[in-house]
């Protein structure tokens, strides 16, 4: 039952019976709410030292809560000071019992939140002065709650620990996508300060852009559906070459974001699909190679067929030519001799053409075995230009680098070269005319012949094509030109290639090392 000191002194005042009656049922309610009420409830008058400090209490009034609370048990308590019921009491709460004796003399009401060791409790009091020199506190044992929050700073911090203890970036974004961690890896990864991040949103830090704007939707997706989601792509302020796997987990109030590096594996994969691309196309060249190997052995072995059947009855017919020639010059000039002249000459001529494509089908086909002598380059180029047929609007011109150290090689090869390349500028520029140069001089350990037309120019579909047999863009001829000199400058140890512009012509460099293997 509730101790009523304050009833007993209204009574002796002289309070009148009548005045009582509706105090007394009102003191009933109040008892009954004091006693059965969870909270702890204390009435007390403060003592004050002469220099008007608090220095103890005494109580007036109790409740069950209380007693309980402070392990006070059934003990008397009524007109008793603190320090006689707990020896602990001035040692323990003395900052406590100072901060209660500002409430007596201001009557200005707090609230106290505080531990007791003898009690190991925590309490809070909501403290506040019914009049002057007294205190009354509503006290609240908040030990359970106090341990919850311990136990939920030390989860944080623990959490903290680990997260920052992870080496990729991770970091944390509200309801409204403002940062609330930011570890150690991700200040690492965007050189951003976790000081310079917390608390603000997620687009004023990374800004606005393509990369950024996909997050947000990402993000939002998630906190929106609740579902986990993953996906590869640079992280904003990570770097250009920063790649990562990035994963995206939904909170009680926002996401969590951990970007695992995988710049590394991301390298690989991309190296992996380039070589992979390089095993492809070289197999591709490889398959190409083989089955031109196999169409080459067939043209060869035809090629042996055709020069062997064909070169025999050339001869006879050249034979038979220059026979008629000698005849026809004996007779008088007339109008027929001039006509038979001129249709055995277009007989030669055509003769002569036929002989080179027998020519260059089998230098092509069959093996070749270079004779190495010591070759005077610029009679070689002189001897081709005169056996040549060169149009009227064609003009060829020749400048050597001099003195010209001597050149070994086979003399044949380079003149075999030559021709061909000489032949294949002049039907470039047959429709057109223009202007053929050839040009020689060294380079290192090496001479580089170069013959430039100023016909049109090769086109960019023809250019990987250029120096395959039976290939050909001409009307007239069997594709086998370039291909030899190709041939005969390898088999010479040397190369060659060429430049062309559409429109203004294209030139050959053959590069060949002056003394070969």
């Amino acid at each position: 039952m509730m101790e009523t000191a304050l009833l007993t002194q209204k009574k002796q005042n002289g309070i009148e019976a009548v005045a009582e009656q509706p105090i007394h049922s009102n003191q009933i309610i109040y008892q009954g709410l004091f006693t059965h009420m969870s909270d702890g409830f204390v009435y007390c008058k403060v003592l004050f030292d002469k220099y008007g400090d608090a220095v103890d209490y005494i109580f007036c009034d109790l409740n069950k809560s209380f007693r309980h609370m402070t392990k006070l048990g059934d003990k008397p308590a009524v007109g008793k000071k603190s320090s006689e019921l707990f020896p602990w009491f001035r040692d323990t709460c003395l900052e406590w019992l100072k901060l209660c004796g500002k409430v007596a003399q201001t009557g200005k009401s707090i609230i106290l939140e505080g531990y007791c060791k003898p009690l190991d409790r925590w309490f809070s009091a909501d403290v506040y002065c019914p009049e002057k020199g007294y205190v009354a506190m509503i006290t609240k044992d908040i030990t359970a709650r106090r341990k919850t929050e311990q136990a939920l700073r030390v989860s944080e911090k623990q959490y903290k620990k680990l997260a920052n203890s992870i080496a990729d970036p991770f970091f944390a974004l509200d309801s409204c996508l403002k940062f609330n961690y930011w570890n150690k890896a991700t200040e690492k990864f965007t050189g951003i300060k976790c000081t310079d991040v917390l608390g603000k949103h997620f687009f004023c830090v990374f800004g606005k852009n393509r990369v950024s704007r996909r997050f947000d939707n990402i993000y939002r997706d998630v906190m929106r559906t609740k579902n986990p989601r993953a996906f590869s792509s640079k992280l904003p302020k990570a770097g250009d070459g920063a790649f990562f796997e990035i994963e995206v987990y939904p909170t009680g109030n926002g996401i969590s974001v951990l970007a695992r590096d995988i710049t590394e594996r991301k390298k690989m994969q991309v190296s992996m699909e380039e070589n992979t691309k390089r095993l492809e196309e070289l197999v591709r060249i490889r398959t190409e190679k083989l089955n031109n190997a196999e169409r080459l052995a067939a043209i060869g072995e035809t090629a042996g067929m055709i020069g062997h059947d064909i070169r025999n009855p050339l001869q006879s017919i050249i034979g038979e030519l220059f026979l008629a020639k000698d005849e026809l010059g004996e007779l008088p000039e007339t109008e027929a001799k001039t006509s038979l002249m001129d249709c055995i000459n277009a007989a030669e001529e055509q003769i002569l053409y036929i002989n080179k494509i027998v020519a260059d089908l089998q230098d092509f086909a069959k093996p070749l075995t270079p004779c190495i002598t010591e070759t005077n380059l610029e009679e070689a180029i002189r001897t081709v230009r005169l056996t040549l047929d060169v149009p009227q609007n064609v003009h060829i011109s020749y400048s050597p680098v001099k003195p010209f150290l001597a050149l070994k090689t086979d003399p044949l090869f380079i003149k075999r070269i030559l021709s061909n390349l000489i032949r294949n500028g002049i039907q470039a520029m047959e429709t057109n005319g223009g202007e053929l140069t050839i040009h020689a001089f060294l380079r290192d350990k090496f001479v580089i012949i170069t013959v430039s037309d100023t016909g049109d120019g090769i086109p960019e579909d023809v250019k990987k094509n250029i120096f395959k047999p039976l290939f050909t863009t001409k009307s007239k001829g069997q594709g086998f030109g370039l291909a030899v000199v190709k041939k005969l400058a390898e088999t010479l140890g040397g190369n060659i290639s060429f430049e062309t512009q559409m429109g203004r012509g294209t030139t050959f460099s053959v590069e060949l090392p002056i003394h070969p293997n």
